[in-house]
């Protein structure tokens, strides 16, 4: 357990757990508001693989936050077997190979980009709660939260180099920014995936916990911020996001990096390997077990 002495006696008031306002925006991402916090809840099967809907109603969620500047934090979290298994690979399968395929995988990066902004740029505290494996896009949207809290057994990492691709929503900017270029360099350049407990040693996550007791220490870290002043938040906040800018010349190196290896013969040939192993033990297969590529399928 990690030193949490600051907020980790503060119980949950009753006022944040009733919410006042629950916005289902359809069945794989879910909205609910209090009084000063507010839950989005990944529930996409099995992993929460990122699929065009589940990124539109992420934003969705996102632009009606937006609209309740009486919040101080919001909690991200999944109700499945990992936080975010990362991008849906079978989709870009689908587009891999032609230029127009590529240029499609082009404006998805982007819009990941725009999403994971946008989540960045939250009038509130954000904290992703990684009770399951973190890995490539799922990993990059935890790196757009403000804080991150994650169970000891929990995966996390940016493997999308080991089917052909590269993290293309953030991974390489946020990464190296939080953790340096030497982290960032190992964690992307080697496939290397890091369990919760190293993840906290070497600045990935801010808090580590054994995974039965992650939801109530996230509940008492969502409690003692919520006891905190919303615009004083905000404008520290913000001084913090002028010093951790994004690099505008990284990002479009980014997405014109996924629209060139879209259309190469290794990046067919390794995501095709990849589903292929996936889909005769899917079914039973837990997220420890399966390959460790950059996304997962259903």
């Amino acid at each position: 357990m990690t030193d949490d002495s600051c907020w980790k006696n503060i119980s949950m008031p009753d006022s944040l757990h009733t919410a006042r306002t629950e916005i289902p925006t359809d069945r794989f991402v879910t909205l609910a508001i209090g009084r000063r916090s507010a839950t989005i809840t990944l529930s996409r099967p099995k992993l929460n693989p990122i699929n065009d809907d589940l990124l539109n109603q992420l934003d969705e969620a996102l632009a009606e936050l937006e609209s309740h500047p009486e919040l101080s934090v919001v909690r991200i979290r999944s109700d499945q077997r990992a936080f975010s298994a990362g991008a849906d690979l079978e989709i870009v399968q689908a587009r891999l190979g032609t230029d127009a395929g590529a240029q499609e995988m082009m404006e998805t990066s982007r819009r990941f980009h725009r999403v994971y902004d946008r989540l960045a740029s939250l009038p509130a505290v954000t904290i992703a709660q990684i009770g399951g494996h973190a890995m490539g896009g799922g990993l990059e949207l935890a790196l757009a939260c403000d804080l991150r809290i994650a169970a000891r057994q929990a995966k996390l990492g940016l493997p999308e180099t080991r089917v052909g691709l590269l993290p293309g929503a953030g991974g390489t900017q946020r990464l190296t920014q939080l953790c340096g270029p030497g982290i960032a360099a190992r964690l992307i350049l080697t496939c290397e995936l890091v369990d919760g407990a190293e993840a906290h040693r070497i600045g990935l996550v801010q808090w580590v916990y054994d995974a039965a007791e992650l939801d109530a220490a996230t509940d008492a870290l969502v409690s003692a911020i919520s006891r905190l002043s919303a615009p004083a938040l905000l404008h520290a906040k913000q001084c913090i996001g002028h010093a951790t800018a994004m690099s505008a010349a990284g990002v479009r190196a980014e997405v014109e990096g996924i629209g060139e290896l879209m259309k190469t013969e290794e990046a067919r040939q390794l995501i095709g390997g990849f589903l292929g192993k996936q889909r005769p033990a899917a079914r039973d297969r837990s997220p420890s077990d399966a390959p460790t590529g950059d996304m997962a399928r259903e």
